[in-house]
């Protein structure tokens, strides 16, 4: 994709831009100083309305005169729980979290984006809202920012979002219509036995044992329960219980994660799953808990969107087919209230290398200017 001069003459506000906001990551909706930060680099921009959602997210309104409709770009916020162990000069300054998704590169897209718009307001033909959005890690931080009138006051039309994309090449789009990322389930079980001493376990019932049956049999509904061409995938990533080497264990709890591409199937597998449970219930004595935690639906793309994409690049060479991902990603939110649109931006090659949420996860600025050209085509191509 060949860059503008406009946004070529970006890169040295992109780069610190973004090491900026590497440099000071939060989680969750505890975004102070990220949304501070945010706050400071509109306000220059001059939107036409700047308010706070989601108590750290960020709305901000360009209104275009005689516009009839407004289009939305959201970029998420927040940061990974995750030491950083690249050693660069704008590695975080907080210890035990960092940038390890990209999201800072998302947030300095959309500053670029807002200067660019504020320069090139008289060109357009939608009013813009651009949203940012704290608690996407697990958070369900896009429904917060939907109940608090993201999409409302203006009535907004359409959304789009990107992520940054290890697979995708720098300067590329991944992309493809239908289902590009999974729904999923986070879910935290929870088995209540009946503590004794080991000397005597009969007179107990071990949490322990029975959490070890309930794995097995759960990791059975994806293996056997489920046609193997139908994709689904069921993750138990953490287990924690009893109390000392000779006391039959009173509690274990597991958290989980289900994610799948079809409502019918995570019914399908959420109804085998309690039915196992139940009949572990009976058969040991034992009382389990299910609690869901956070819901994404899948992230699905609609076909004349897509469509439409291709229609501002330069030609389908700027694209990559994806595949589905089973990563999930609450963007999907926004789809289930209008017409939304999420692609992967390529940030291969250059520096960095490591994966998604990897403590030495890095990319080469420049990859996020091809963000901000594909956001500026998008805007000047709407009719």
């Amino acid at each position: 994709m060949q860059l503008s001069e406009e946004v070529q003459s970006m890169q040295d506000a992109c780069v610190r831009i973004r090491q900026d906001l590497h440099q000071i990551p939060e989680i969750g909706f505890q975004l102070y100083d990220t949304q501070a930060y945010l706050l400071k680099e509109l306000r220059a921009c001059a939107p036409d309305a700047l308010e706070t959602l989601a108590l750290t997210g960020v709305k901000a309104v360009f209104h275009t005169r005689h516009a009839r409709r407004t289009i939305a770009f959201r970029a998420d916020m927040d940061a990974l729980p995750n030491e950083e162990l690249s050693d660069v000069p704008y590695r975080s300054c907080r210890e035990g979290k960092m940038h390890g998704c990209g999201h800072d590169g998302h947030m300095t897209i959309l500053l670029l984006l807002a200067r660019w718009i504020s320069q090139n307001r008289a060109k357009l033909k939608c009013s813009v809202v651009l949203l940012f959005q704290p608690g996407e890690e697990g958070y369900a931080g896009a429904r917060r920012m939907i109940d608090d009138g993201a999409l409302k006051h203006p009535k907004v039309d359409r959304i789009y979002g990107l992520h940054v994309w290890p697979t995708v090449p720098k300067g590329k789009i991944g992309v493809r219509w239908g289902y590009q990322m999974a729904q999923t389930s986070d879910f935290d079980v929870t088995v209540h036995g009946k503590s004794a001493h080991a000397s005597t376990p009969q007179m107990g019932i071990d949490a322990v044992v029975v959490a070890a049956e309930l794995i097995t049999m759960l990791q059975t509904v994806i293996t056997r329960d489920i046609d193997p061409h139908q994709d689904a995938l069921l993750t138990l990533g953490k287990i924690s219980g009893g109390t000392a080497h000779n006391v039959i264990a009173e509690e274990v709890s597991i958290s989980g994660t289900l994610r799948t591409f079809s409502d019918e199937l995570f019914r399908t597998i959420t109804r085998k799953m309690g039915a196992l449970i139940h009949g572990l219930e009976i058969a040991t004595g034992a009382t389990i808990e299910v609690q869901q935690r956070v819901f994404y639906p899948c992230v699905n793309n609609p076909r004349p969107l897509v469509e439409q994409l291709y229609t501002v690049l330069d030609s389908m060479d700027d694209t990559v087919l994806v595949e589905p991902a089973m990563a999930a990603e609450d963007f999907a939110e926004y789809q289930q209230e209008i017409p939304g649109l999420f692609f992967f931006l390529g940030i291969a090659g250059g520096k960095g290398g490591a994966s998604l949420h990897s403590s030495q996860f890095d990319f080469d600025e420049d990859a996020l200017l091809y963000g901000v050209e594909t956001l500026k085509r998008i805007l000047e191509g709407y009719q």
